[in-house]
């Protein structure tokens, strides 16, 4: 039975249930005009009228001054919050306790003055709270209606319908309730006759005239006022990474032909000539491109030196470093990161991209750029860098997650030298620790913080591609490139098999756009060493129960007075050929094949040296943008390199290193998320994940560390971590691994209260097994399309504060289709409170 972890606790809780319930109780109870003062009305609903046409447009809604009360299920839960509050009550209690001396003088003989105070100060600061996490009622006001008429008709004269007539409604209600409707008839919209120039600097009219199949005016389309927004911006942008740095977005003016009654005009498109102010005169100029004569570094500002003299200089590639002290900086590696070129015509993306470059090197605490007009109409870009402390010691506290680990506390003790090399290289050692929740209950004392992990490593990270060739071709500079160097030796504890990992990695990070990252992989080769084997039958108890099983049947005769003392004994009898079991006991002989088989690979010892490659893309245009798209595709080769150049072995084992057999696999993964708005503040959230371990040649199976897993808080909800598949298998192994893996989800994102977010959820997938081996039953293997039945479905609901710095979640999965059971049984079997999994996690889950 695939079940969560222990409910045992659950009772615990009930106290707490029932304090919710009574709140919950309170607050629907709660008149929702309560604090609506007298004469005044609580508005209730907007609603618009378009065309006659009821209309919910979130952009259109969006426009007016006054909106109802938030509501979740169409409850306004925050309104009654605040209603369980009063903003008098400080006033109000004072009152009460001098109206009701008889009252107050027992309060005072029950309880001592210093208590009634306290009492008084504890309901003061609930009452607080109420009015502070609560949302005042939104009292309907003429004048804000008016103010929404008015917007309501920019709104749609912007968006070129120029006759828009809009009108206000009021219905009053008797409860203090009032609604008001908006009609609004737009009348037919007006459209773009046609688009001429008007643009006196011959430099912007050529540059333009280059570019106009680009332009977002249309002859023919529907007059938009922000299509004219967007041209000015495409403009901006082309004109100032041409060259022309003195052009301005406010120098574009649109001119919309006023003086003709058809519903078709003529648009121009004007930009005059460069004003510029010398002394009290003011005159007009043609724009020119500027190029940039000189680019000066200052390596070592601060505001202790400024006005001093350079002490040192030096100049590579026509760009000029100077120091105040000694250059600590090697020029060549340095200019590396300045995109900025010397002789080259400005461009705004350069001296973005240089920036944000020097900020990624993490040497610099201050960065700025700036740009002098030189008298023969050149420019000189300015870099003022401030450094950081070259060494620095560090200890960080953070909370971490992932799929097997959900919830973790880290501590982390770091030294970290920059400019290493002179080159802006960072060199970081750092020792670690952390204990973990890993999702399941493997510990004896069944303690939250069921794991831990000690780690220690070494990072070098190089700004610039650290190759043999020379690459600048390929991957310029432009591309903010990176290169890493790692090692890092990991203990981890109660996941399994104890295990010890030591990694050495080369890695390559660039930027070839602002959609698109990449990330190429040389090596990363890791030794896993699995610890405590001799406690395998104590971790995996349900192999162990497989022999205990197969003992009635087959009775250990290798150890008769204790029978199972010695697993592996027990099981080398049981295969052993001159018992002959696999003709006479054909199944208890296959079950222990398959406990031996499972067992070899968990234990094995191996060596994985990998090479990989992963492209994202994002079209997230900022941390804000909740309309986006993204796609992560991986491509993981294990072994396939390294095997070319090692012998097999003449008994046919396995290929070895150092006696380390060398785990060979093909791992191709992909990932895409797809965000919509829906509403103000909400966010429908869809993420689809494939990814299949082939193993290749000198391996039949994938290492357990490199294998799927389905479940848990970042995955499918329902079930915990390693407790789903593979397939409709159905066992109660304690880690259910797979080699094929396809998950789906789709979330509804939405705010209750200030920082108080909830989610409703569906998560759909499961885990299969496409290898050769038995270490799974004909149920988990992958058998085409008609796998798809197997795919177990999850829904639930999750709430998540948001601490600004991190998102705390809590997300109540519920078993919704369970492929392992029966075919008449499998949908909502088990959809209650008592099977459901409670997921503990830190941020959103993707």
């Amino acid at each position: 039975m695939k079940d969560n972890k222990s409910l045992s606790a659950l009772p615990n809780y009930f106290a707490k249930i029932l304090v919710f319930l009574i709140c919950v109780t309170a607050i629907i109870s709660c008149d929702a005009t309560k604090r609506v003062p007298k004469g005044s009305y609580l508005l209730d609903k907007n609603q618009l009228i378009v065309n006659e046409q009821k209309s919910s447009d979130p952009e259109v809604l969006a426009y007016l001054r006054q909106k109802p009360n938030t509501k979740i299920l169409g409850y306004p839960f925050s309104l009654h919050l605040y209603n369980l509050g009063n903003p008098n009550y400080d006033r109000n209690f004072e009152k009460w306790l001098n109206n009701n001396p008889k009252k107050k003088k027992r309060f005072v003989n029950f309880f001592s003055e210093k208590q009634v105070a306290a009492m008084g100060n504890t309901l003061s600061g609930l009452n607080e709270w109420f009015l502070k996490n609560g949302n005042a009622p939104v009292i309907s006001d003429s004048l804000q209606i008016i103010r929404s008429v008015n917007s309501l008709t920019d709104y749609y004269r912007q968006k070129g319908y120029f006759d828009v007539e809009v009108s206000s409604e009021t219905s009053k209600k008797k409860n203090k309730k009032i609604e008001v409707k908006y009609h609004i008839t737009t009348f037919e919209p007006y459209f773009i006759d046609s688009l001429t120039t008007s643009i006196s600097s011959p430099v912007l009219d050529s540059l333009y005239q280059l570019n106009k199949d680009k332009s977002l005016i249309i002859p023919g389309n529907k007059i938009d006022y922000q299509d004219f927004e967007n041209e000015a911006t495409r403009l901006e942008k082309l004109f100032r990474n041409s060259g022309v740095y003195n052009y301005r977005r406010d120098a574009i003016k649109f001119w919309i032909d006023s003086l003709t009654s058809s519903s078709v005009k003529n648009v121009l498109l004007e930009i005059p000539d460069l004003q510029e102010t010398k002394g009290d005169s003011t005159y007009l100029t043609p724009y020119t491109i500027k190029k940039i004569k000189k680019v000066e570094i200052v390596t070592d500002f601060s505001f202790s030196n400024k006005d001093r003299s350079y002490q040192d200089s030096a100049v590579y590639n026509n760009y000029h470093f100077y120091a105040y002290g000694k250059l600590k900086h090697n020029p060549k590696y340095l200019s590396n990161a300045i995109v900025i070129q010397p002789k080259g015509v400005y461009k705004d993306t350069e001296r973005d991209l240089t920036r944000d470059y020097l900020r990624q090197l993490q040497n610099f605490k201050s960065i700025n750029i700036n740009y002098q007009e030189n008298e023969d109409h050149s420019l000189t870009a300015k870099i003022i860098l401030t450094p950081l402390k070259k060494r620095s010691l560090g200890f960080d506290m953070d909370l971490t997650t992932s799929n097997v680990k959900p919830f973790g506390i880290l501590g982390k003790f770091s030294w970290m030298d920059r400019n290493m090399f002179k080159g802006a290289e960072i060199l970081e050692l750092s020792f670690q620790g952390s204990f973990l929740n890993a999702d399941r209950d493997f510990s004896d004392n069944s303690r939250f913080f069921n794991a831990w992990e000690l780690g220690t490593s070494a990072n070098l990270t190089i700004p610039r591609i650290w190759f043999p060739i020379n690459i600048n071709r390929i991957i310029p500079k432009r591309m903010t490139p990176k290169t890493n160097f790692s090692i890092s030796l990991n203990v981890q504890r109660n996941i399994g098999l104890d295990r010890r990992n030591l990694t050495g990695a080369l890695a390559y990070n660039w930027k070839s756009s602002k959609t698109t990252d990449h990330k190429f992989e040389l090596f990363n080769i890791q030794y896993i060493e699995n610890l405590r084997l001799d406690k395998y039958f104590d971790i995996f108890s349900s192999e162990e129960q497989k022999l205990i099983d197969v003992q009635e049947v087959i009775p250990d005769i290798v150890n008769p007075n204790n029978p199972l003392s010695d697993p592996l004994a027990y099981i080398d009898y049981v295969l052993s050929p001159s018992q002959g079991f696999e003709t006479s006991k054909p199944d208890e002989f296959n079950t222990i094949e398959r406990v031996k088989e499972r067992r070899d690979i968990l234990i094995e010892d191996v060596l994985v040296p990998v090479m990989s490659y992963t492209f994202n893309y994002s079209n997230r245009e900022s941390f804000t943008d909740q309309r986006f798209s993204a796609l992560t595709a991986r491509l993981v080769s294990a072994g396939n390199i390294t095997n070319l150049f090692l012998k097999k072995p003449a008994n046919g084992d396995k290929k070895e290193i150092f006696g380390l057999p060398v785990a060979q696999y093909i791992k191709p993964e992909f990932e895409y998320k797809k965000y919509w708005p829906v509403g103000l503040g909400n966010t429908l959230v869809y993420r689809a994940f494939v990814g299949a371990a082939i193993p290749l040649g000198n391996s039949t199976d994938v290492p357990f560390s490199r294998s799927y897993r389905a479940g848990g808080s970042n995955d499918i909800r329902a079930w915990g971590t390693f407790n789903l598949g593979p397939g409709s298998s159905e066992n109660n192994l304690e880690f259910n691994t797979g080699t094929f893996k396809f998950t789906t989800n789709l979330e509804y994102r939405f705010n209750v209260l200030n920082n108080l977010n909830s989610a409703l959820f569906i998560d759909a997938g499961n885990i299969w097994d496409i290898t050769n081996t038995n270490i799974s039953t004909s149920e988990g293997k992958l058998k085409g399309l008609s796998s798809l039945k197997e795919i177990a479905i999850g829904t639930g609901f999750g709430l998540r504060y948001d601490l600004s710095f991190l998102v705390f979640r809590l997300d109540v999965g519920f078993k919704t289709y369970e492929p392992y059971l029966k075919n008449s049984n499998r949908w909502f079997k088990n959809y209650n409170f008592t099977h459901a999994v409670y997921n503990i996690g830190i941020n959103y889950p993707f």
